[in-house]
């Protein structure tokens, strides 16, 4: 256990990780996300290209990752604590260069600072009508930030691997909607809120592919109103199981 990233090890060896997850992706012989999320190019060109940076940076007590939390005024996924990233702009060089530039709006973090490790395999995100590129990043610079503009992110969060992998803090998060589906997706308590959705799913099915996963009871979930899962409450850090 000692040698394991949620149990601070080394950074080299996350790092190392990291990267042989990248070149998976590059040879194609990473498992893909499937469920609600598995990629279909007929779907996809439908659909508006965007990307998320999964950026992690080395601390004394082990790895971290980078996440904000969204404005609740927006139309996607308001309230909502997510991986930095958003939709590919014309000017953009590409789903790196889109990731590279939401992360420096969300964060400050100049992308002149972060290491690109690989784009992964597409994912959808149907709620939104998003093919999404997710990017693994790593810095050795996460203080070295400018100022955000306020807008779209209300604060931005380094949390540590650990405390992501920790059993007592995973869930199946279930939302219901008045008269309307069930939902379920991967869930992380943080000291913030929850992260749950896309980007739980998302960190999940990586943490899985890095060999990070620790054992926990899938069989825990958590329920959620509508108005927390539309961002108009924070979801409770400390809620019973």
């Amino acid at each position: 256990m000692d040698s394991h990233p949620a149990a601070g090890a080394p950074p080299g060896r996350a790092r190392a990780d990291l990267t042989a997850l990248a070149e998976r992706g590059r040879a194609g012989t990473m498992t893909p996300l499937g469920g609600l999320h598995t990629y279909d190019a007929a779907t996809a060109a439908g659909y508006r290209a965007a990307a998320v940076l999964a950026l992690f940076t080395p601390t004394a007590a082990g790895t971290e990752v980078f996440l904000v939390r969204r404005a609740d005024h927006l139309r996607h996924h308001p309230g909502q604590i997510a991986l930095p990233g958003g939709r590919v702009e014309p000017d953009d060089a590409g789903e790196v260069g889109a990731a590279l530039r939401e992360t420096q709006e969300e964060t400050g973090l100049d992308p002149e600072r972060v290491e690109v490790l690989g784009p992964l395999p597409p994912v959808l995100v149907p709620v939104s009508r998003y093919a999404v590129t997710p990017v693994l990043g790593w810095t050795e610079h996460p203080d070295v930030v400018s100022v955000v503009e306020p807008g779209e992110v209300l604060h931005t969060l380094r949390v540590p691997v650990g405390d992501l992998l920790d059993p007592a803090a995973r869930a199946t998060v279930r939302i219901a909607a008045p008269a309307g589906p069930v939902f379920r997706s991967a869930g992380f308590r943080t000291r913030s809120g929850w992260v749950w959705g896309f980007t739980g799913n998302l960190l999940d099915h990586l943490f899985a592919e890095l060999g990070w996963t620790l054992a926990w009871d899938t069989s825990r979930e958590v329920a959620f109103g509508y108005d927390a899962a539309r961002g108009l409450a924070v979801p409770p850090s400390d809620a019973t199981w």
